[in-house]
């Protein structure tokens, strides 16, 4: 299979270790597939002796978001103003607090492909791997499955011109480990996460894949550690986005940069196709090990998942109501109410008074919704003009 000019792209804090890049670099060289440019956005430090290593299986871009002066020159050579290249390149907070949004970061994978002149784009995170978790017992004996990541991405990539990307979910243990306490129900509900309270609640064991073969379903959930994009599908291809917030002079990034990628991509009539290769995810780090919610660091990790969630949720219920045909009306008022009652619990079983903070969060992510969108609907026209001076 011919795969063009593909390119990987990964978003990190530090480049200090070989994996999960050259998991992936050696997985793709194994099933015959040659992968042009590896592009790194990073937020800290960079190992120059990894980037060496690395540099002997593809070429290595690394971009900094505080130093993105190759983006910002090659859209302002395209014929964008500075206000512009910024809607693209910048996220409002970002001098103040030192932070890019979630959707930001991802555009500078994807712009950076874009002037490679890259086909195609396939992302991954820091903390998956291309293999898939096929068995797990109590005894923490599992077995992998290496998969052939880059070509069952491809061919489904490639079996049709709308097709625009294809994505795919983890193996692995769940990113909030098994939790349960009085209200943890209402928390959920007033998050819009409460599909996932039996998972919560019973989630000791890991995903598992037990089927290797490959499908295809309609999706408009993208994972955006798992995906690939048809970069030369310029007319069904939208920005990612993602909100920040801040409040108490502290700056919260909303999730879900990938999750709201997909409806905008139906809207313009592109499809994305869920191929149902679950990779690993070791997000936790140490896998096999049980995850635990008593331990700081994942209590950390809840929280800012939460926060993320409830920040996104605005903004994506207009966009879902927006661009897609199934969306059922959100009942803010009992979601609000439910949030208020889920995050004293939480409060008291964590002994943190900072759960105390979501309502507050909600009611603010709502205040500034129209903002919000107003922003959006301006780097979309951007975004449209980059594209038809990069046709010329």
């Amino acid at each position: 299979m011919n795969i063009g000019k593909t390119a990987f792209g990964v978003i990190v804090r530090d480049v200090d270790t070989l994996s999960p890049y050259i998991d992936f670099l050696k997985n793709a060289s194994r099933f015959g597939y040659e992968i042009s440019y590896l592009i790194i956005v990073y937020n800290n430090s960079v190992d120059k002796r990894i980037i060496k290593e690395l540099g002997k299986y593809t070429n290595v871009v690394l971009i900094h978001p505080g130093d993105s002066e190759y983006i910002a020159e090659k859209l302002i050579h395209l014929g964008l103003s500075h206000i512009e290249a910024d809607y693209l390149i910048e996220t409002p907070f970002c001098s103040k607090y030192n932070m890019i949004s979630y959707g930001t970061m991802r555009n500078y994978v994807m712009l950076t492909a874009l002037f490679l002149e890259a086909d195609h784009l396939i992302y991954f995170d820091s903390d998956v791997y291309p293999k898939i978790l096929n068995s797990f017992t109590n005894e923490n004996e599992y077995l992998f499955h290496e998969t052939d990541f880059v070509g069952n991405h491809m061919k489904i990539l490639l079996s049709s011109d709308d097709i625009v990307v294809t994505t795919g979910d983890y193996t692995g243990y769940y990113v909030v480990p098994k939790l349960n306490f009085p209200k943890l129900y209402d928390l959920l509900f007033g998050m819009q996460k409460e599909d996932q309270y039996e998972r919560i609640v019973s989630g000791e064991e890991p995903v598992i894949q037990r089927n290797i073969i490959p499908g295809r379903s309609e999706t408009h959930k993208i994972i955006g550690g798992n995906c690939a994009v048809d970069l030369s599908n310029f007319n069904f291809l939208p920005p990612f986005h993602s909100n920040m917030l801040v409040m108490d002079n502290e700056c919260f990034l909303g999730r879900g940069e990938d999750t709201l990628f997909g409806p905008v991509i139906q809207k313009f009539n592109g499809r994305c196709i869920d191929i149902d290769m679950k990779i690993f995810h070791n997000c936790f780090g140490d896998f096999p090990n049980k995850p635990s919610i008593v331990v700081q660091k994942n209590i950390d990790r809840f929280y800012y998942a939460c926060m993320g969630w409830i920040i996104r949720n605005p903004f994506y219920n207009f966009i879902t109501k927006r661009y897609t045909d199934n969306y059922e009306e959100i009942d803010i008022e009992r979601r609000y109410k439910c949030l208020e009652l889920g995050s004293i619990a939480a409060a008291e079983y964590f002994s943190e008074e900072r759960f105390l903070n979501f309502p507050k969060a909600f009611g603010d992510a709502y205040d500034k919704i129209e903002n919000d969108t107003n922003y959006f609907y301006n780097k979309l026209e951007v975004w449209d003009k980059m594209k038809s001076l990069l046709r010329k």
